[in-house]
């Protein structure tokens, strides 16, 4: 009787283990996204101007990207639990020292579990292009937004022309950028 017993919780805890697994890659796959390209979401506002909104900038004051009117905006949101967003913020910051003159980066960190892992991750990355505050996710879902990072390409004239959703590193980001935003790429 004891083996029987045995036997039972033991393929419980096999059963409960593959539950947790297939919850994790779950998770997984809506975090990161299915194939880190160009999806529904925040690609369905192509074309319109972005959502408007305000947001606290983490040196203080607040702001909206009706201050950046005139100047491509590579928008991308972030936060410090993400894997994805904390691989590749210093591509991010590479492409922001080569182009940063042309283009405004605008990171804007997603719901984030404290301002101190935000600052942190910020510190360990050197990243120093503009970073926000969304700390109800209410922008990001205003950009149609599903999976994190989510990248949103914004022209000078201050319409949406791009999205990514899932990680974009520094050679097709730079790619991304000369096709939607810069003149003669």
């Amino acid at each position: 009787m004891t083996t029987d017993t045995g036997l039972i919780r033991s393929r419980r805890a096999q059963l409960v283990l593959a539950l947790v697994v297939i919850l994790a890659l779950a998770v997984v796959l809506f975090v990161v996204g299915s194939d880190g390209g160009d999806q529904a979401g925040a690609g369905e506002l192509e074309g319109e101007p972005p959502p408007s909104f305000t947001f606290e900038y983490f040196d203080g004051g607040t702001g909206s990207l009706a201050d950046f009117a005139g100047k491509p905006v590579v928008l991308n949101f972030w936060a410090s639990w993400c894997p994805a967003c904390v691989a590749e913020m210093p591509d991010f910051q590479a492409v922001h020292e080569e182009l940063g003159d042309e283009v405004v980066f605008l990171g804007m960190d997603m719901q984030d579990i404290s301002r101190e892992a935000a600052l942190s991750l910020v510190e360990s990355t050197g990243v120093d292009y503009i970073l926000a505050d969304d700390p109800t996710g209410e922008i990001f879902q205003a950009f149609g937004g599903f999976s994190m990072p989510t990248t949103v390409f914004i022209n000078s004239s201050g319409g949406i022309v791009g999205t990514h959703n899932g990680s974009i590193y520094a050679e097709d980001l730079t790619a991304r950028i000369n096709e939607l935003l810069l003149p003669n790429g």
